[in-house]
């Protein structure tokens, strides 16, 4: 019988574990899971992150496979794919332009952010933010999805939405807001979020604003990317806006490129 490698079977219990994971996996999480200790666990992700087969999410600190796994026909989710390979533009988008960017999907509730670059960000800016789910109808990145959907989706989102009431069900009945407002999305290019929905909690008492443009593959939308900034930096928001869309515009169309050349759609 050939001797088994230690340190080969450490390091793919890791990769079963978060495999096997119902979402991206702690360090902690990592250490129940597999019985080994933090220090080994470490290392073994260490190596990994170095050959491109995990990635540890910029928002949350987490540990996910990567779409290197994907294109191998291993297990990877969609959305760990697609916030692995949003990370660098959202990375590139903070250096630029020193305000953060998040990346959602929708996940058949409503739109989720996956990953963000805010913890890079100088500024604070609601930190925590992957997993929350912004309203489809008053955020901007809702706003974006819905604008350049197919109809058939679009239509379906909303007859959800009005099943769910509140304020977002109460929107989805007005079929002239619906319009007005998805209209002004494509006329623009971007999205704006209402200006009657208030920031979510934060350790500053600043409000922010924000746009978003959808990232399309094939025809079909497969995220929304934005950008946050403090309310009170600028004062002609148009100019900002349109500023912002500028570098907006082109990191999608990049994320569509890699999306479709890796098959992440």
């Amino acid at each position: 019988m050939n001797k088994k490698i230690r340190a080969l079977e450490r390091g793919l219990d890791v990769v079963g574990a978060i495999n096997d994971a119902d979402g991206p996996m702690s360090l902690g999480e990592l250490h129940q899971a597999t019985g080994l200790d933090r220090a080994t666990i470490l290392r073994i992700l260490a190596t990994l992150e170095d050959k491109g087969w995990v990635y540890r999410g910029m928002g949350d600190s987490r540990y996910r496979l990567t779409y290197k796994l994907h294109e191998l026909g291993r297990h990877v989710s969609v959305d760990d794919a697609i916030a692995h390979a949003a990370a660098p533009v959202l990375d590139a988008l903070q250096q630029q332009l020193a305000w953060p960017s998040d990346i959602s999907v929708y996940d058949g509730d409503g739109m989720a952010i996956i990953e963000t670059s805010r913890r890079k960000s100088a500024f604070v800016i609601n930190r925590e933010v992957v997993g929350y789910k912004p309203s489809m109808l008053q955020s901007a990145m809702g706003r974006a999805f819905l604008a350049y959907c197919d109809e058939r989706t679009l239509d379906t989102i909303l007859r959800r939405l009005r099943k769910k009431g509140g304020e977002d069900g109460r929107l989805a009945a007005d079929l002239s807001y619906i319009a007005n407002t998805l209209g002004q999305v494509r006329e623009k290019g971007y999205a704006v979020r209402d200006p009657s929905q208030s920031s979510l909690p934060s350790e500053t008492t600043e409000e922010f604003n924000a746009i978003a443009v959808p990232v399309i593959v094939l025809g079909d939308v497969q995220a929304s990317l934005n950008i946050v900034w403090m309310k009170s930096a600028y004062k002609d928001v148009a100019m900002i806006e349109d500023h912002f869309f500028q570098y907006l515009k082109p990191a999608a169309e990049e994320l569509s490129k890699i999306f479709h050349e890796h098959g992440i759609y």
